[in-house]
């Protein structure tokens, strides 16, 4: 058997069997406990957590980077080994407040974006200014081929080269990547289109005829000017990458596990609608600000080049059988014998556009190696990503799109509309996992739900009926079930006497969501407890 096609049948197995161990444990425990009525969590009394406050001042901590080699096996070897004798139930994200959202962090920042906003990115000190000084430090940024620069302010920048045979591609990539990672909440360099010549750097360097020829094996030059993407970085201490398992142990402010972030499992959804390469070690980068043992580490997602399928180009039709894709299932019942079918080569029509496909599936859609808080990711975390991606308009893409500058309007075109009809299907899979509920306000005992499925036109109005449960922290109903149908995003839930009670100590407002006599997988709820006359939230979970 060829060597790719063990490796490819061992991913597959060390994927499977920690999964499927862990579903017969489930099944078995709710077997037992089925007869056991359902008891919410309680709240504490406590207004929910805005800020982590992960910024304390801490000392620099060590550099840390994971060699390839090591990473992978302990993805396709130690970890499944791992899950597969640990049968507890993943945990919830421990990242999250009481009204389940991510509070903002040294890893999230909840950004209300205007279009405004979007068009510039991330603050910055702009594009980088010549003449320009090579430095030997390799790019952390970049997954493609690039290198490291200051320019003539002193600041840092690692430049992107496109490949020589898809001119646009990866500087575009990135550019537009950057603005939507930071719309939606992640910390990320922010990414420039620039114009470059071999003039601009300094030609006495020896790292400056490598930027030559760097530059030289990519796009080709107009009237001697390169096109490039910069990446600029604020001034600060490279601490390697950040794990994705655990904690930095030489971290105070690392306090959640890493796995357990809601803000990296999030990643797989995210990484869904932009096509994204692949995740990894790499993908997160950690980098002290501040003087030293003044300063904090703050969390950036890199690697944005291989977005847009930019990592995923097929060049070549005649692949061996080993490399050629086609089902692992029939290379195991025929010992990698059978003949794989060629991976289909990329588009050409279009070169600025890598691997982009208009549609996709959330639900099979995993990152190419098997990154931790990935395998993690729960209905409610899925969720919390597509709200973060619902907020992103089309105007906003569009303006992503934009700061790509590529010079094909038809490129243009198609990356708008291939995000807009990604990002429907990503929202219509997650809303559809959970019953997609949001509080808009409360008044006395009244309370305003809204419906995100709705709301965003993922679903029609009027289709969906809502069963309202009124139960004590114990489980205890205290109230008839109410069902109500609404024609509009909005709705009002009014508690009944014997509900207004059992708020005296503790309610939970349990919500079921059904769309054409099949429920959504997941209630939302509600808990709250009365303050004289008036309901006071203490906590929501979906």
């Amino acid at each position: 058997m060829p060597f790719e096609t063990s490796l490819q049948l061992w991913r597959l197995l060390s994927r499977i069997a920690p999964s499927l161990l862990r579903w017969v444990a489930i099944v078995l425990i709710h077997e037992s406990s089925s007869s056991c009525s359902y008891r919410p969590a309680r709240f504490s009394d406590r207004p929910p957590v805005e800020d982590a406050r992960d910024d304390a001042a801490v000392l620099v901590p060590r550099f840390r980077w994971v060699p390839e080699s090591v990473y992978l096996s302990e993805a396709y070897l130690h970890r499944p080994l791992r899950d597969a004798l640990d049968l507890a139930p993943f945990p919830d994200a421990g990242d999250v407040n009481s009204w389940d959202e991510v509070a903002k962090s040294t890893w999230f920042h909840p950004r209300l974006v205007d279009v405004g906003e979007m068009a510039r990115g991330s603050s910055s000190e702009g594009p980088p200014r010549p003449p320009f000084t090579v430095l030997s430090d390799a790019p952390v940024a970049v997954d493609s081929v690039g290198f490291s620069i200051r320019d003539s302010r002193g600041h840092r920048y690692e430049i992107v080269v496109d490949p020589l045979e898809r001119p646009e591609m990866r500087t575009a990539a990135v550019a537009i990547a950057a603005r939507l990672a930071w719309g939606f909440g992640f910390n990320t360099p922010p990414a420039f289109i620039a114009k470059v010549s071999i003039e601009d750097f300094w030609r006495s360097d020896e790292g400056a005829r490598d930027a030559a020829a760097v530059l030289k094996a990519g796009a080709t030059p107009v009237l001697g000017v390169y096109r490039v993407a910069a990446l600029g970085w604020p001034p600060g201490l490279l601490l390697g990458s950040a794990p994705e398992s655990g904690v930095r142990g030489d971290d105070p402010n690392d306090v959640v596990p890493h796995e357990d972030r809601r803000t990296l499992r999030a990643l797989k959804v995210f990484a869904s609608w932009i096509a994204l390469g692949g995740l990894g070690p790499g993908k997160m980068v950690d980098r002290y600000l501040g003087a030293p043992g003044e300063g904090h580490v703050l969390h950036y997602l890199v690697g944005l080049d291989d977005a847009l399928g930019a990592g995923n180009v097929v060049r070549v039709t005649d692949l061996p059988p080993a490399q050629g894709g086609g089902s692992a299932f029939t290379r195991l019942i025929t010992l990698g014998l059978w003949p794989n079918p060629p991976r289909r080569p990329t588009q050409i029509e279009l070169p600025a556009i890598g691997q982009l496909d208009p549609d996709l599936d959330p639900k099979t859609f995993s990152p190419a190696v098997p990154y931790d808080p990935a395998d993690r990711l729960s209905p409610a975390d899925g969720y919390w990503a597509a709200k973060r991606i619902a907020a992103l308009s089309p105007a906003h893409i569009a303006l992503a799109v934009e700061a790509g500058k590529i010079g094909d309007w038809r490129a243009q075109q198609f990356i708008q509309w291939a995000l807009e009809g990604r990002r429907m299907t990503v929202l219509r899979y997650w809303f559809g996992r959970v019953t997609p509920l949001e509080l808009v306000s409360v008044e006395g005992t009244k309370m305003v739900l809204r419906d995100e499925a709705v709301r965003r036109e993922v679903v029609p109005r009027g289709v969906t009926d809502y069963q309202v449960t009124f139960l004590t922290s114990e489980g205890e109903k205290v109230a008839e079930a109410a069902v109500q149908r609404s024609q509009a995003a909005e709705f009002e839930v009014t508690l009944p006497e014997s509900a207004i009670a059992a708020a005296q100590n503790y309610l939970v407002v349990r919500v079921s969501a059904r769309q054409s006599a099949s429920s959504l997988a997941r209630p939302f709820e509600l808990h709250a407890r009365l303050a004289g006359d008036k309901l006071v939230v203490a906590g929501i979970r979906h």
